[in-house]
């Protein structure tokens, strides 16, 4: 079973759409916790995530960024067959893309999506890491966040901009 979340309710398929990688793809994610994180709208600077060993591990790369995201924010889980899905084509292990229609098999519906990603850490689901102004929680966001604004090809002015960002990389 595969999971995609959406803002959308009721739908019946899922239909590809074209995003980061250029080619029209449903995306799908084997963790119902990892797949809920994309219910809600975020940026590529506001919350680092990945998956370990089938846990979620979330990190803020501002204060209260996790709460800012996700909090009173709801979204629709969609479970589909892991029938025409395939992995490695995106850059991340833990997503899967199909290039056609798939139809859903159930939707769950998650009213508070910062509720079910704190009760998901309480049951040991996911691992949040709350912003710290620590030396070692910096020195992670500064190597993790300029590998993105490397391949985002942000100038050094657009970082000066980015609030967020500056925060981070100030001189």
């Amino acid at each position: 079973m595969l999971y995609h979340a959406s803002a959308k309710q009721g739908l019946k398929y899922l239909e590809p759409r074209v995003s980061t990688h250029e080619k029209a793809y449903v995306y799908a994610i084997s963790s119902r916790v990892t797949a809920a994180c994309f219910g809600a709208a975020k940026d590529d600077f506001d919350l680092l995530m990945d998956e370990e060993d089938g846990i979620t591990r979330l990190s803020e790369c501002r204060p209260g960024a996790l709460e800012g995201i996700y909090g009173g924010k709801s979204c629709s889980l969609y479970s589909v067959s892991e029938e025409g899905f395939r992995s490695g084509l995106t850059g991340w292990d833990a997503e899967q893309v199909c290039d056609h229609a798939v139809p859903v098999i159930r939707e769950e519906r998650i009213e508070d999506l910062y509720a079910f990603l704190t009760d998901a850490a309480e049951r040991g689901e996911c691992v949040i890491h709350r912003y710290s102004e620590d030396e070692e929680y910096q020195a992670m966001l500064r190597e993790e966040l300029g590998e993105r604004i490397r391949d985002f090809g942000l100038t050094e002015e657009q970082v000066r901009q980015d609030e967020r960002l500056r925060r981070i990389f100030a001189d």
